[in-house]
């Protein structure tokens, strides 16, 4: 027994563990330059040394770049009409007449092609204090505008207080495939002409446009009109 205590006790135990404590230790260059690539693989990966802004005085610093979010969908623009449908009206500026209305609905996509009015639908609407009221509400015009559609545009506006009597007023026709339409027998008088279409992009989300546009016409003539953007 008095043999395994001065085993225990005897000399160069101890420093053998320093030894083997120590040999972990690196030189100091070689743990500068273990620390910079690891910054560097850090800062390729995406995963950077945060950074911090500046918060309100006696409150911690957050993360400079906050977790990506989905964007909200835009909440369509509501408008209320301040002057009251006469179907009336409407129905007299509609009564036969002589004149001609001839035109075309086109629009260049973002890919080059062009795309036509063919198989929509296009309305004749007679010109009153109600319908340009109307028009320029959504258009932001009542001469002539554009009503973009789809992918990346705002949603059309939504108006409060429409008369149910205005759409069912008015005539409509429907393009041809080459994206023509005509109005006959019309009696003179001011009208808009109102059509839109849509396209696919080339990620196959919808995109498209409403196009307004006014005309006169008088005497027994044939207006033509070409409607773009």
């Amino acid at each position: 027994m008095t043999h395994q205590r001065r085993a225990r006790s005897a000399p160069g135990v101890r420093p053998a563990r320093r030894s083997a404590l120590f040999s972990w230790v690196l030189p100091f260059s070689q743990v500068t330059l273990l620390l910079a690539l690891l910054v560097a693989t850090l800062l390729v990966t995406g995963c950077g040394p945060k950074r911090s802004i500046t918060g309100f005085p006696g409150q911690s610093t957050q993360e400079a770049r906050p977790a990506p979010q989905q964007a909200e969908p835009q909440q369509p623009r509501t408008v209320t009409l301040s002057t009251p449908y006469d179907s009336r009206e409407a129905r007299r500026k509609l009564a036969p007449g002589k004149n001609t209305i001839r035109g075309t609905a086109t629009a260049r996509t973002p890919g080059g092609e062009v795309a036509t009015c063919a198989g929509k639908p296009v309305t004749l609407v007679p010109v009153t204090a109600y319908s340009s009221e109307r028009m320029f509400a959504i258009y932001g015009s009542d001469d002539k505008g554009t009503l973009r559609l789809g992918q990346g545009a705002a949603p059309p506006p939504v108006i409060t207080n429409d008369d149910p009597r205005y759409l069912a007023d008015h005539p409509q026709t429907v393009c041809t495939d080459s994206g023509t339409f005509v109005f006959k027998d019309i009696a003179d008088g001011q009208f808009f002409i109102v059509t839109g279409f849509t396209w696919l992009t080339d990620d196959k989300k919808p995109q498209g446009v409403g196009l307004m546009q006014r005309v006169g016409v008088s005497g027994g003539q044939t207006k033509k009109l070409d409607m773009k953007p």
